[in-house]
């Protein structure tokens, strides 16, 4: 129901359960970082009724300022988490496991900046267009069956896509 193996691409139906889970890790989440956090948002296919997605909770969260970052980390880290290299500038990912899966992803980055505000208006553009819900299930697919072992490729991929949708998100 919730986990995946480092590099796989495994894609389930959309599961009411998610939202539960999210909910639940939100509140622990929440009671470890209150004074360093401005909000939590379940972000990622998993949060898009009806959308097939990879059985791994994505949680955005948006703090006032990078300089929480090590007190931060340090408080995650007591929760189960480890933080994941990353390229992109302003964002901080962490994960965490159990049984050497994947069940959880954190990404910390600056409340209503750019990362943060593409982040939720991709979301948000597919919890209310039925068509671009549609087109991306049906990327994701192709996409999983061509890269089955091969978790970058298949991001890459999807990238033209998600800037697609944020060009539309955009304009309304």
């Amino acid at each position: 129901m919730l986990a995946l193996e480092r590099g796989l691409v495994k894609l389930e139906p959309y599961n009411d359960k998610w939202s539960k889970l999210f909910n639940e890790e939100r509140e622990l989440l929440s009671s470890q970082l209150k004074e360093l956090i401005i909000a939590i948002e379940h972000v990622g296919s998993t949060s898009i009724k009806g959308l097939f997605a990879k059985p791994i909770i994505d949680i955005a969260i948006g703090v006032s300022s990078l300089d929480v970052i090590i007190e931060l980390k340090e408080k995650v880290k007591a929760l189960g988490y480890v933080e994941v290299p990353v390229s992109i500038d302003g964002k901080h990912v962490f994960t965490r496991y159990r049984e050497k899966k994947i069940t959880h992803f954190l990404h910390v980055m600056i409340y209503n900046q750019n990362l943060w505000i593409d982040q939720i208006s991709f979301r948000d553009y597919l919890r209310l267009n039925l068509n671009a819900k549609i087109e991306y299930i049906k990327l994701k697919e192709k996409l999983a069956n061509k890269y089955p072992n091969d978790v970058i490729s298949y991001t890459n991929e999807k990238k033209k896509f998600v800037d697609d949708i944020l060009k539309r998100a955009k304009k309304l």
